[in-house]
């Protein structure tokens, strides 16, 4: 729960939070949700929090269409829609 309180406030003081759109925002914040709930297998939480990175990175830089399939994969590994 720490490291991923410690990823969303570093992705709001580096200004990527504001740059992300509709779908993309939403689905990070399902993600970042699930992180923060403990729903995360321990197993899969490092590969999934470097794919919310990730996505996070490619929808501020506008390439949205990468960043929701990056999102898929993650929410389908950790099963959310």
């Amino acid at each position: 729960m720490k490291t991923a309180t410690l990823v969303l406030a570093l992705t709001l003081s580096l200004g990527a939070a504001p740059a992300l759109a509709g779908s993309c925002a939403d689905d990070i914040a399902k993600i970042d949700a699930a992180l923060a709930s403990g729903q995360v297998d321990p197993g899969q939480k490092d590969q999934v929090e470097d794919m919310r990175n990730q996505a996070v990175q490619l929808c501020g830089a506008g390439n949205e269409e990468e960043g929701q399939d990056v999102t898929a994969e993650a929410k389908a590994l950790i099963g959310i829609e």
